[in-house]
């Protein structure tokens, strides 16, 4: 008999819904809003603006300039999509964020929102804390260097009041702030409204990716309910499908403009080994350490994820570390690695500070030094594994 497990709600989507009802013309309620820090992270910097918000909702009021910096924490979908936000809103605005935030690159938002006449300084022109001196003042059509949901939002938040915003990308990037625009009725231009809004926010599949892998790796039969299907966040499921594992979505409907549903997993692990090639990536970089854990005993190849090294942790770096530490033999290189089979021996980890490299290897049952990290996304990790370990 399936255990059921029903996640908290999407990272990536509480954070927009949280920026987007700061701008509402009315109050606006969230169920399932995601417990992690970075996502409080979000909460308390719109509360420095000026809106009342909470993890039940946001009721919005004129927003103004903070008295102090914005502290970010520790998250990148705050300090980027945020700055764009304000720069829309001419609202100017220091950012910053612990001391892994301050180490990653944010010349990549400072450019377009500079190419829409904003004034944006930053610490060595490439990281925070970023200084917002003055708003946008037209709308782009950006050409995105790489593909990013957190560049691409950026700039689509700068671009609320001006309707010709547009960005080009290498390839797809999640699309949650498209089809936001498309469920409120958001239409950019200088009249621009945001109507108050509830929202009902499904279950996390970046965070059900790494208890998917725990439980394939246990043989533990489990449902996943009411998760984000998004076709942009559930490239892991076909990677572990053409590995041989049993992972099926069993339902599904649409949800505030978003595919919602069932994923069950059966007994029987990993069969073949996991190659990710390089257009894979965008759709996969949250789950590459789940992945690579689940791949590990039969290789593991990636390619074409130089973005894993800008992450909360060099993940390229934190995942060969600690596979060799395990007894493995791994290639690294620029932008990737090769992982050889063999079976692991057992020993404490290092999680550099890194909530998902915390939960990669505690899934697949191995100690880690920081396990509380995890904190960052997912509280609740550790109590729901501990029910499928």
């Amino acid at each position: 008999m399936s255990n059921s497990i029903e996640l908290p709600g999407d990272k990536s989507l509480s954070h927009r819904i949280a920026m987007l009802a700061a701008l509402a013309d009315n109050a606006c309620t969230f169920t399932n809003f995601n417990s992690g820090a970075d996502c409080y992270s979000t909460l308390t910097c719109l509360q420095a603006l000026g809106a009342d918000a909470s993890t039940t909702g946001v009721r919005p009021h004129q927003l103004h300039p903070p008295i102090e910096p914005l502290d970010c924490g520790n998250s990148g979908s705050t300090i980027r999509m945020l700055t764009g936000l304000l720069a829309g809103q001419q609202i100017p605005a220091t950012l910053v964020g612990d001391p892994s935030l301050m180490k990653r690159p944010m010349k990549r938002i400072a450019e377009p929102l500079r190419e829409m006449g904003a004034i944006v300084e930053l610490r060595n022109d490439e990281f925070a804390p970023i200084e917002l001196k003055e708003g946008t003042k037209h709308g782009i059509e950006y050409t995105s260097p790489v593909s990013s949901a957190q560049i691409k939002t950026a700039v689509l938040f700068a671009g609320l009041k001006f309707a010709n915003t547009r960005v080009v990308e290498p390839s797809p990037s999640r699309d949650h702030t498209e089809r936001l625009f498309e469920h409120l009725q958001i239409e950019p231009g200088p009249s621009v409204k945001i109507p108050a809004f509830s929202y009902m926010v499904p279950g996390d599949p970046s965070s059900a990716a790494f208890l998917i892998v725990a439980a394939l790796l246990n043989q533990a039969e489990v449902l996943f309910r009411n998760i984000l299907l998004n076709q942009h966040r559930i490239g892991f499921l076909r990677v572990l499908e053409r590995a041989g594992a049993s992972v099926k979505i069993v339902e599904e409907w649409i949800q505030q403009n978003e595919l919602v549903g069932d994923i069950q997993v059966h007994t029987g692990g990993i069969k073949e080994p996991i190659t990710i090639q390089a257009e894979e990536v965008s759709g996969l970089i949250d789950e590459i350490p789940a992945l690579t854990v689940a791949g590990m005993m039969h290789g593991i190849e990636v390619h074409g994820a130089k973005e894993l090294r800008f992450k909360e942790s060099d993940r390229i770096k934190a995942m060969t570390s600690n596979l060799r530490l395990l007894g493995l033999e791994v290639d690294e290189w620029d932008d990737g690695y090769h992982v050889h089979p063999g079976k692991t021996r057992s020993t404490s980890l290092r999680t550099y500070g890194d909530h998902r490299i915390a939960m990669a290897f505690s899934a697949a049952g191995f100690a880690v030094d920081d396990p509380e990290c995890a904190t960052i996304s997912f509280p609740e990790f550790y109590d729901l594994l501990n029910g499928i370990l």
